[in-house]
Order: C-alpha cells, then structure tokens, then sequence
C-alpha cells in the first residue's frame, strides 16, 4: 500500500470509528439497547482495524515525515474529532452504568426488605417461616434518565 493510500485509510477509519460512538452515545441518550449492541460489533471491529493502521504507520516513521499539508490537517482533524467522541462515549457509559447500579441495588434491597429474616427457632427447633408480603407494599422508585 502506498503511503497516501496508508493514510487515507487511517483518515477513514478514525472517521467511521467517530461516527459509531457518536451513534452509541444518542443510543444510549436514547436508551436503545438493541442499538448499543450491534454498535458494540462494529466497534470492536474498527477498533481492531485502526490498531493495526495505527502500528503500521508508527513502525513507517517516514510515512509522516513525508505527509503533505493536507493529509496531515484531515488526519489531525480525524484524531481530534476521535478523542473527542472517545470521550463522551466514556462518560456517557460510565453514568449508565452507575444508574444501572444504583437500580439493581435498590432492586436487591427492596427484596431483601420483603424477603423478611427469619429470627431463631420454632417451637418445634425449626426456623420460623418468613414472613408473608404485604399487599401494597412495594415502594416507589425514580430514575433519573439524562445521561
């Protein structure tokens, strides 16, 4: 591959690696699940493509040596516009993933308030069984949806 073509082709790869974490990241403002999943493919994919770019070139320093202006302005603008969406997808992932903790931990809590605990023996050297549930008596729960 000739070094243009070398460069173009990380160019396009950065790009298309921007454009699907731009895509996760309005799933996830979305919540759309089934998006981020296939998304998750196609970036894993790309992600592995654009190594292997990323390490050719780097063993190739005279690759960039010998860039011209505007090959070296795309790619810049490329990298930049990539570390930008990186870091929103970070973000954006990691306040998801703490509302889905703080949820499944109110969920466990909830039942295990429920469940009831049983306290010693019976009678009959037994534990006593738990106690029953008590109609209506599921407490309320808010999501806080913005990401």
């Amino acid at each position: 591959m000739m070094p243009a073509e070398r460069i173009d082709t990380l160019i396009a790869l950065t790009d298309r690696l921007s454009d699907c974490l731009e895509q996760e990241l309005a799933a996830l403002r979305r919540r759309r699940l089934d998006v981020i999943a296939e998304l998750h493919r196609e970036k894993t994919k790309l992600t592995a493509a654009y190594e292997i770019e990323v390490k050719q070139i780097r063993q190739s320093r005279e690759l960039l040596a010998g860039l011209g202006a505007d090959r070296r302005q795309a790619l810049a603008i490329a990298s930049t516009r990539l570390s930008r969406c990186m870091i929103e997808n970070e973000r954006a992932l990691r306040a998801a993933r703490a509302v889905n903790d703080r949820v499944l931990k109110a969920v466990v809590e909830a039942v295990e308030r429920e469940r009831g605990q049983p306290v010693g023996y019976g009678q009959r050297g037994r534990a006593p069984m738990a106690m029953p549930r008590r109609a209506g008596s599921v407490g309320a729960v808010t999501l806080d949806q913005r990401l």
